[in-house]
């Protein structure tokens, strides 16, 4: 039945289809979110520091996401990530540091791990047994920019801030020095030694930091010396015990001080090379800088003496042994012990002039030699037996000279008093000594019979020749009696012979006055003594 127009739905409103598509405003939150978020991603890309990779040996104690990146204790970075380098040889660890860091990243930047450490004498990195290791930095300003590092394995002994300046000292043993051994300026700690390396001459090169300011007082004369261990001295003075510091007994120590007690007028330049001295005697020993080699020829044991060992003359240091030697010559079974040893000619009064002039420096070692110049070996020290070299004169020493064409020339030596005792001994030793023996044993049963033979005729002797003996000292007992009459002083002997003696002086008498007056008068030899009268 159709509708009326009166039926109640004909008030309704009529709906009407909407064709156009609109968006949401639900769907306005999480864009808006989407933006905020890729502001925030792309502030913070724009904002995070720079990532470095540093290589070390291990990963021990490290961990991503939780080892903290230090400097001077303030946290500026991150471990992100660890991993291994291709050829399985190293560990390479990723870093992020802050960004107000990345204008530190350069040549001079250092980064090591920070670990519980004893070493030479110096506990470090407690701290971490608590909190865990972590990776230690020493950041400076400097040129350059890097983002690859090579990690250090030991805390740097100098820092990048530090002021101050580099040193090489060179030496021929290292001792008990090391990395981190102090260096002293009048017993004051100014500076550590950094590192040290074998050089292509054998020698080592120390490099030493002393710090500002007090790098101004080296100077090039500054001496500088090794202080390690304690000095044990036992001279004349008495004992004597030198060391610098606890510290030097314990880790070692160099010490080093200027001729002059002021600074030097200029100071040494950066990298300056210096000699390492064994004390500070030898620091401050008289050198000079023009040196002989000569060579000594010893016939005995040169048992105790070693390179470096003194060369005197008469108890005044001239030089030191460089090298003892052996020669063997197998054809005719003999050794000869060459000792070579350089000398300093100024010490013995020999001047420029002579050092520069060949001719009139080997007219001075002439001269020397042919006045009884000669070297000897002696014991400087019962104890130890180290031996020297002495140079003194000896005149009663068979003529000798130098040989000079020797490379180098050799000087002439002498035996010591115990060569000369050994020599003997063996003499003594290569003695027939049997042989001897029992021709001494011949010789004394011979000489038993000839003293047994003479006993035998002495008794003989006396059996036969006692009667005849006592009648010969009767009748010499009568003589002399009979002597001692005549001889008495009223026998008729003394008498005459005392007017004989006077006839005699009268005699003599008259011939003397004769003789005067025949040297007064010769003439009358001739004319006789009238002939004057008349």
């Amino acid at each position: 039945m159709p509708a009326s127009d009166e039926s109640p739905l004909a008030d309704l409103p009529e709906a009407k289809a909407d064709t156009q598509r609109r968006i949401s405003l639900v769907w306005l939150i999480p864009l808006v979110a989407l933006l905020a978020a890729l502001w925030l991603g792309y502030r913070a890309y724009i904002q995070q520091g720079p990532l470095v990779t540093i290589t070390f040996q291990t990963a021990e104690g490290l961990e991503a996401g939780k080892t903290r990146v230090r400097f001077k204790d303030v946290d500026i970075g991150v471990v992100e990530a660890i991993d291994l380098s291709p050829d399985l040889d190293r560990v390479l660890v990723r870093a992020r540091l802050s960004q107000p860091m990345a204008r530190f990243l350069n040549q001079r930047a250092r980064f090591w791990v920070v670990r519980p450490r004893l070493s030479q004498g110096q506990v470090s990195g407690l701290s971490t047994l608590v909190g865990g290791a972590y990776i230690g930095a020493d950041l400076a300003s400097g040129e350059g920019r890097r983002t690859d590092f090579e990690g250090l394995e030991l805390p740097p002994i100098v820092t990048a801030a530090e002021s101050g300046a580099g040193y090489t000292l060179l030496t021929d043993s290292l001792g008990s020095l090391g990395e981190g051994s102090p260096v002293f300026y009048r017993g004051i700690e100014v500076g550590r030694v950094v590192a040290y390396a074998l050089r292509a001459d054998q020698r080592i090169a120390m490099q030493v930091f002393v710090r500002a300011p007090h790098d101004a007082t080296i100077g090039e004369q500054t001496r500088f010396w090794n202080v390690s261990g304690v000095g044990l001295s036992l001279d004349a003075s008495g004992l004597r015990l030198d060391t610098e510091s606890l510290a030097s007994l314990l880790r070692g120590g160099i010490a080093f001080a200027n001729p002059e007690a002021d600074a030097p007028a200029a100071q040494a330049a950066q990298g300056s090379e210096f000699e390492l001295f064994a004390n500070q005697q030898a620091a401050f020993a008289d050198r000079y800088d023009y040196r002989e080699s000569w060579q000594l020829d010893f016939t005995g044991s040169v048992r105790g003496l070693v390179p470096g060992a003194p060369v005197e003359f008469r108890g005044i240091p001239i030089g030191e042994v460089m090298a003892v030697e052996l020669s063997l010559d197998i054809e005719q079974r003999s050794a000869a012990l060459p000792v070579t040893i350089a000398i300093e000619p100024a010490r013995l009064g020999q001047t420029d002039g002579a050092i520069d002039n060949p001719d009139e420096r080997r007219r001075f070692w002439d001269d020397l030699v042919a006045k009884g110049l000669r070297a000897q070996l002696k014991t400087g020290n019962l104890i130890t037996a180290a031996r020297y070299v002495e140079f003194d004169f000896h005149p009663d020493d068979a003529p000798r000279t130098i040989d000079w064409d020797g490379q180098p020339p050799r000087l002439p030596s002498m035996p010591t008093a115990f060569d000369e005792l050994t020599e003997l001994a063996g003499k003594l030793a290569r003695l027939p000594l049997d042989r001897m023996s029992t021709d001494l044993a011949g010789s004394l049963s011979a000489l038993r019979d000839t003293m047994l033979a003479t006993n035998k005729l002495l008794s003989r002797l006396d059996r036969e020749t006692a009667t005849e003996l006592n009648a010969t000292l009767a009748q010499t007992r009568s003589t002399l009696a009979s002597m001692e009459k005549t001889l008495a002083p009223n026998s008729p002997l003394q008498s005459e012979a005392h007017r004989v003696l006077r006839e005699l002086g009268n005699a003599a008498r008259s011939l003397r006055i004769m003789s005067d007056y025949l040297e007064r008068h010769p003439e009358a030899l001739l004319r006789g003594k009238g002939d004057k009268q008349r």
